[in-house]
């Protein structure tokens, strides 16, 4: 049975198909490279899918998350706009986990079609219903004489043109309509939730694409969410360390930081490897732009960079993630009594999303902190690594139980200017160690 299904779907592409060069006006078609490009070769150099994969016995979700930055390249606030814009990808990969997990659906579809047919001449109507107004003004009583009078005193003030214009919408409106033979009106509205407490969803791969000839530039990065990234987050938030411990060694936490400039200037977000020590670890990268070359706009940005780098382990661990999206689509086919059609169509889309975290953290350290000029715009800014270990928290809860006790007795110019931007197409990983999947 399936073989003859196969044989109808086929004939009419037989039948229709036509030599190529004797197509008139073909349009050659080519692979064009689209926002978040790096971010999909990366998953074909490691042999992943979007979605759910397997490797060893093992499962793993692997999600992509692409924005941009609308900031130009010579404003200020660009560096800024570029951390935000990975943030946003980052919130974009864990909807694309939660509407896996359950995406609710409605939909609702409208098709409404009506003819207008007439020929002939329109004849006089001399049938008409019966007036039940009075007959004469000495008729009408003493309400409707006072309406009549405000009436009269209205027509007085309102100008000639004004009387003109009433109801003249209307007739250009029956005029247009005169001419419609057919018409059809088609309506798709489609609304979408989706909402999960997201748990353990580290980032694999970032990136970050500019391109000045065209003053764009947009960031990805590649996701992994899996069971044991769970226990690991879980047990990060519970304290229960020992599942955090006993693994396969790593390398000093400094020692996964790039060493070269461009690349630690594109790598944004919470890492998990293992240290030196076989425990699982977070290194989170942040950066804010300084506004000018004074100390104090060093030090807000220093401050802001550390402060969204330890927002990121927390997010890491816990996120509650919310996406409501609406798409309205409508469509209307005229076809007048000349024979001409048009076709009108409007499309409306919103979506919300909504990420929310909260924690405490304990034992978070500086890896590095780092002043350069940004690879594509030139100027300044302020990046921070930040790192988390379970031995950093063990002795954070030391330190915090020892102040706890109480005190033993018997002690004592810049200028915003044009910049020359550059081109740049540059990423980073870490963390893809699949027997952490």
């Amino acid at each position: 049975m399936k073989k003859i299904i196969l044989l109808y779907l086929l004939a009419p592409l037989l039948l229709f198909s036509e030599p190529e060069d004797e197509l008139d006006g073909s349009v050659e078609l080519e692979e064009i490279s689209m926002d978040g490009q790096a971010c999909y070769d990366y998953l074909d150099s490691k042999g992943y899918e979007e979605g759910g994969n397997e490797r060893r016995g093992k499962k793993f979700f692997i999600a992509v998350g692409i924005d941009s930055s609308g900031a130009n390249m010579s404003q200020l606030a660009y560096i800024d706009s570029i951390q935000n814009a990975f943030i946003r990808a980052q919130m974009n990969a864990k909807t694309a986990l939660a509407e896996s997990l359950e995406k609710q659906l409605k939909s609702e579809i409208q098709n409404e079609f009506k003819q207008a047919f007439k020929e002939g001449k329109k004849p006089a109507i001399i049938i008409q219903e019966q007036d039940v107004e009075a007959e004469t003004y000495e008729d009408l009583s003493t309400y409707q004489k006072m309406k009549l009078l405000m009436h009269q005193k209205l027509d007085e003030i309102i100008s000639q043109e004004n009387k003109d214009a009433v109801g003249q919408d209307e007739r250009e409106l029956e005029k247009q309509m005169e001419g419609i033979l057919n018409q059809n009106v088609f309506r798709d509205s489609i609304e979408a939730t989706a909402k999960s407490n997201i748990r353990g969803m580290k980032t694999l791969y970032s990136n970050l694409s500019a391109k000045p000839a065209s003053n764009r530039t947009s960031v990805c990065n590649v996701a992994i969410w899996s069971e044991n990234l769970v226990k690991y987050a879980d047990a990060m938030s519970t304290g229960n360390f020992s599942k955090l411990r006993n693994l396969k060694k790593g390398k000093p936490l400094k020692e996964y930081v790039p060493t070269d400039k461009e690349t630690l200037g594109v790598t944004f977000g919470a890492f998990m490897v293992k240290n030196e020590k076989g425990e699982m670890s977070v290194i989170s990268f942040s950066q804010a732009g300084m506004k000018t070359s004074s100390s104090l706009s060093e030090k807000a940005a220093f401050t802001a960079a550390k402060t969204k780098a330890e927002r990121a382990i927390i997010q890491l661990r816990s996120e509650n993630v919310e996406v409501a999206e609406k798409i309205d689509s409508f469509e209307v086919t005229t076809e007048k009594t000349d024979g001409l059609i048009d076709v009108y169509s409007e499309e409306n889309i919103e979506r919300r999303q909504t990420a929310k975290t909260e924690g405490t953290l304990q034992g978070s350290k500086v890896l590095k902190r780092w002043k350069q000029n940004h690879p594509v715009t030139g100027r300044l800014v302020a990046g921070m690594v930040v790192g988390w270990s379970p031995s950093s928290a063990d002795f954070s809860r030391d330190m915090k139980e020892t102040l706890d006790q109480g005190p033993e007795s018997g002690g004592s110019n810049y200028s915003a200017t044009q910049v020359d931007a550059k081109e740049i197409e540059s990423g980073s990983s870490m963390g893809d160690d699949e027997d952490d999947f």
